[in-house]
Formats: C-alpha cells, sequence, structure tokens
C-alpha cells in the first residue's frame, strides 16, 4: 500500500519575502522527455488559459517556461488567485508541469504593496539578537506527536500513519527510552488531529521551551500536491479539497512550520515529517487530478516528498548540512573544556523530492518510521546514528516489497554538522 503518497498566520510581508529569497527548484524542473520534447502542448496551454477566463481570472495567463512547463504569467489581485490559478493550471497538466511562482514570473498587487512596507519598516527595526554559541547540557524535553489516517473530505485513509504515531510517541514517553514528561507531549491522531489542534500545541511548545531544552515534532500523514513554492503541506484530518486550492489553506502549511521554527526558543529542535505527495491519495477526489489521474508523461508512482529548497526555508540555513555531506561525529568543547551535546536544527523527512513514503503490510507500519524507531531502540536514542541505520534499510525494503524500480531514499539536513541529538535521558 502507498503511504502519503507526502494557527497562528505570519504576517503576509513575511509570505513575500519568503517568495522572494527562495531559490526556484531546480530539483523539482522536471527533465525534458528523451525525445527532446516536453508534454506540455499549445492546445494545454489554451486550455489553461480559457479557464483562467471562465473562473474569472482576467488578467492571468500562462505560457511555457524554458523547461517546457507551465509557468504564471500576468496580472492577479491577490495571493488567494495566485493559489486558484496554480491549482488550476495543475489540474490540466499534472503538478510537475507547473513552475514554481517566483515574483519575477507575476504581478500581484497585495506583493508589491507588503514589498514597499517591508523596505519602509526595516530602517528602523532591527531583527531580534539570537546567541550563535552552543546551549548548555539539556534541561526539558518537549514535543508534539501527529498521526493521520483518516480524514473528513475524501482524502484515501491511511492504514498505519496512527499506529507509526503512536509507536513514536511510546518511544519517547517509554521511562526505559526517551523520558520524555507526558505531560510534555502533545499526541494527536485521526479526528484529534486537526489544523487548530496542531498549531496549538505547537504555539504552547514556543510559550515554555526554553533555550537549553530540546524540542522534537513528529508528524506522520498525506501530504498536499506541491504549492506555488514547490512546498509539500501536511494534510490534516479536517483539510478541505473544495476548491482544490483551499487543500494549501487548510493543511500545515511551510509558513505555519516556519513561524513555529523562527519563534521557538530551544536550541535543539528535531522535525521528522513521514509524508508526502501521492497521486493515489486523491484518486476518489472528483476534478482534483488531471483526466488519466496523474500528470503528463508520469507514471503511476509518482510522488513528492522532501526538497532541499524547502528544508532551507524551513529551518533557515543558507549552508544547510545535507546527511550525505555531514562528517563524523566531533568532540565539542565548551570554553571550561566540557563536552558539548550535539545541538542545532533537524529536518529529517522519509523521502526525497520525487519520491513517495511507502506503508508496510508486512510490518503494519511506514517502512520509513518502523527503521527509524527501531534504529533509536539499537542505539540509544541517538538521532544521528537512528538515521544512518535506517536509511539504506528503508532503501532496500522498499524494493523488495514495492518494486526494484521503486526508490525511497529518506532526507536529512540540519543547520550543524554533528546533529546527533539524543532522544532519551542521559546520565551527566
Amino acid at each position: 500500500m502507498e503511504k502519503r503518497s507526502f494557527a497562528r498566520r505570519p504576517p503576509l510581508w513575511a509570505c513575500l519575502v519568503q517568495l522572494v529569497c527562495a531559490v526556484v527548484l531546480c530539483a523539482w524542473a522536471p527533465a525534458r522527455a528523451q525525445s527532446g520534447q516536453a508534454p506540455v502542448t499549445s492546445q494545454h496551454i489554451e486550455i489553461i488559459n480559457q479557464t483562467f477566463a471562465r473562473e474569472g481570472i482576467v488578467a492571468g495567463r500562462v505560457e511555457r517556461d524554458p523547461y517546457g512547463r507551465v509557468v504564471l504569467k500576468g496580472d492577479y489581485a491577490d495571493e488567494q488567485e495566485v493559489d486558484r490559478a496554480f491549482s488550476l493550471a495543475q489540474v490540466v497538466v499534472g503538478i510537475r508541469w507547473v513552475s514554481p511562482v517566483t515574483p519575477e514570473s507575476i504581478r500581484v498587487k497585495a506583493w508589491e504593496r507588503r514589498l514597499g512596507n517591508l523596505f519602509a519598516r526595516s530602517s528602523v527595526i532591527q531583527p531580534p539578537a539570537r546567541s550563535d554559541g552552543a546551549p548548555g547540557p539539556i534541561r526539558n524535553r518537549y514535543a508534539v506527536v501527529v498521526g493521520v489516517g483518516q480524514f473528513r473530505f475524501g482524502i484515501q485513509p491511511l492504514e498505519f500513519a496512527a499506529r507509526d504515531a503512536m509507536n513514536f510517541y511510546q518511544f519517547l514517553t517509554d521511562p526505559g527510552r526517551g523520558q520524555f514528561p507526558a505531560g510534555n507531549v502533545t499526541f494527536l491522531t485521526d479526528e484529534n488531529a486537526t489544523r487548530s489542534n496542531v498549531a496549538i500545541a505547537l504555539d504552547r511548545i514556543q510559550r515554555v521551551a526554553t533555550e537549553d531544552d530540546l524540542v522534537v515534532v513528529y508528524m506522520s500523514s498525506h501530504g498536499s500536491p506541491p504549492d506555488k513554492r514547490g512546498a509539500v503541506n501536511i494534510v490534516t484530518h479536517d483539510t478541505e479539497v473544495k476548491p482544490r486550492e483551499r487543500i494549501w489553506h487548510t493543511s500545515i502549511n511551510e509558513e505555519m512550520l516556519r513561524q513555529f521554527v523562527d519563534g521557538v526558543r530551544a536550541r535543539r529542535l528535531v522535525m521528522v515529517l513521514d509524508t508526502c505527495y501521492s497521486n493515489g491519495a486523491y484518486r476518489a477526489v472528483p476534478g482534483f487530478l488531471p483526466p488519466g489521474g496523474k500528470s503528463l508523461g508520469a507514471g503511476d508512482n509518482e510522488g513528492y516528498g522532501l526538497s532541499n529548497d524547502y528544508g532551507r526555508r524551513l529551518i533557515g540555513s543558507k549552508d544547510l548540512v545535507l546527511e550525505s555531506d555531514a562528517p563524523a561525529r566531533s568532540s565539542a568543547k565548551s570554553a571550561g573544556g566540557a563536552a558539548v551535546e550535539p545541538w542545532g536544527r533537524v529536518l529529517i523527512g522519509a523521502s526525497g523530492s520525487g519520491e513517495q513514503s511507502w506503508e508496510s503490510d508486512r510490518l503494519r507500519s511506514s517502512i520509513f518510521t518502523y527503521y527509524l524507531v527501531d534504529g533509536l531502540n539499537r542505539h540509544n536514542g541517538s538521532l544521528q546514528q537512528a538515521f544512518n541505520y535506517a536509511k539504506p534499510r528503508v532503501a532496500s525494503h522498499v524494493k523488495q516489497e514495492k518494486g526494484a524500480d521503486i526508490d525511497q531514499n529518506p532526507q536529512a539536513m540540519s543547520t550543524v554538522p554533528d546533529w546527533d541529538m539524543p532522544l532519551t535521558r542521559r546520565s551527566r
């Protein structure tokens, strides 16, 4: 069975800053067909432009970009109209053939006003100072654990998402393993895992966690189609799918998570996202997928997981350390000569940017979560060691159970080279 296939709203000008600063997703750009021709034709362009006119998007249009993808052009009234246009284009040609939106390609009056206000404020408002030094030993531990397998509005159920969340929760709160105080862990599954409840849980940690604390966020669910920035959002129990662009407004989106990452004071933050987009999650939703149920030229196993650009935007580092680049663990010491416990912001995803995350009937679990928790048990809660244990086993198991041509490669990225934070309490 395929898995996913994968509050408080920030100021509107913050969305613009992310758009201006985000690198357009080169990894998301599909390769041209071997014949040298992309499958998007002039007829597709005409259909999309006619659909825009019929839906009241009077000044917006689409063209083909240098990769042969559909790209939005023209003028748009607001961000909601951009989302509607982007969604309509995806329904015609599929998600892989619609280019992420940049301010250079379109004009949005609201964005222009926000940019002017941002520049006006920047001369008088200084950003808050943040400590660059290592924090002290871990003081308190907090977590939010979410698993969504049942969905209110017709999205395909996930058989093991709530079970995966329970297994992760049990590891964290077990007195012999994670030793997270149960009162410090919010556990939400299925009908309790609404967008509002998740936002409340994240806000609570923002209020109570301090610099020397450890914060862990785990989410297991379906993902949304990539939005106009190329981000795959995390679907909650009450995420809406009609009209189609509502899925981005009613899921756990990048703005919500970025606001949480920016606002939490804890210098040790771990986010584990067992989620990705898959066409199979939405086949029962009328009008959600292109004719045929997939992108032009795409296979049945099309999916989108965690991209490096999304990670850079989310955890906020230009020089992000990718798992494949991380050196062996160092023995950093404080000014007093004592060993410094690893710290930093870490983002772990169940699959790569062009892949799905899979559930296993054999394991009765998400393949990724099964091996990650197994690795945590085997390595006394050491995060980096658990990930390194899980990654090759996930890739091998997926090929054995799902097919030799199926890839799933978990991804990890961090703001520091040594991110082997212990998820178990250790003696000092």
